[in-house]
């Protein structure tokens, strides 16, 4: 752990709930660290957790090779005699998700609730006193919620309306005015006004460096629980569901609807106006210029059902 500090296997486990089997060594092991699975590169006394993809192949022995002390994996594998008094196996359904709840657990990327002393906030900001705003952010006539954490040099226009356990990273913009515009008899072009706003749902995370632009008349929404990478840019009037992933370096465009969980890969770009049905996926790269129906993929300009 960046911090060194040890933490005990047995307050890992709470998080479960007691929904996982051990196998092997019974014991309340002192950890220090959390490693790869295939990881040689650290000293083996210092005691690891790590976790093995149910997936993979091989498992079996890739966890006896692992220098790690106890292993998250799924029900399937069984821990052979050489390594019963050595390492302890965490048996559950889902190890990706078990190991993320476990080590979220002790990680606290929390910072101190309140507002730097450098921030720049509108006197009529309403900023719950849990929350959590790194310094240097601009925070205009916006709403926080509870447990919400905005690190550093954010841009926050008026009109944001952001809920509980939201995390914006550091750079983002929300509520700039979205490029809509009309165009004259002379051909130049005029900025259309945006009057709406930008509402972040519940437990929202914002990637460094992405942009949400206001909605020109209705505010651009995103759903509860959506997670939004790195550098990614949604524009005015955009509509997007609960539960999706917006991956790296997306770009939607304005007044498209994205319906729940919907799974946007690197790359892609949305036009606008469309309408992206639940449970859609869209493979990396892809300029989408059609809507999606529900349950359906994007690869390439093909669209077709999921398997």
């Amino acid at each position: 752990m960046a911090n060194n500090q040890p933490f005990f296997l047995d307050n890992l486990l709470e998080v479960l709930h007691g929904d996982y089997s051990r196998e092997g060594l019974a014991d309340n092991h002192e950890l220090v660290t959390v490693a790869s699975i295939d990881d040689k590169n650290y000293d083996p006394s210092r005691k690891a957790i790590t976790w093995c993809h149910s997936s993979a192949d091989n498992k079996q022995e890739i966890i006896e090779k692992t220098q790690a002390t106890v292993i998250v994996c799924d029900e399937s594998v069984v821990l052979s005699s050489k390594v019963q008094s050595t390492k302890t196996l965490i048996k559950v359904v889902d190890p990706k998700l078990a190991f993320t709840r476990m080590i979220r657990s002790i990680t606290v990327d929390q910072n101190e609730p309140g507002v730097h002393p450098s921030c720049v906030v509108h006197p009529e900001a309403e900023i719950d006193p849990s929350a959590s705003i790194g310094p240097n952010c601009t925070i205009g006539k916006c709403v926080i919620g509870a447990g919400t954490n905005i690190h550093g040099n954010c841009f926050l226009y008026d009109g944001v309306v952001i809920g509980d356990e939201v995390v914006i990273e550091a750079g983002v913009v929300l509520g700039a005015e979205g490029f809509g515009l009309a165009k004259t008899s002379e051909g130049a072009w005029e900025r259309f006004p945006h009057l709406g706003g930008v509402r972040l749902s519940n437990r929202v995370e914002v990637g460094a460096g992405s942009t949400i632009d206001r909605g020109a008349i209705q505010d651009t929404f995103i759903g509860e629980g959506t997670k939004i990478s790195k550098a990614v840019h949604i524009s005015h009037n955009v509509k997007i569901g609960k539960h999706c992933l917006i991956t790296g370096a997306v770009s939607i465009a304005g007044s498209t609807t994205i319906g729940d969980h919907v799974w946007l890969s690197p790359g892609v770009t949305i036009l606008n106006k469309l309408s992206i049905g639940n449970h859609a996926f869209v493979a990396i790269g892809a300029t989408v210029t059609q809507s999606i129906p529900d349950h359906y993929q994007a690869i390439g300009r093909k669209i077709i059902p999921k398997t």
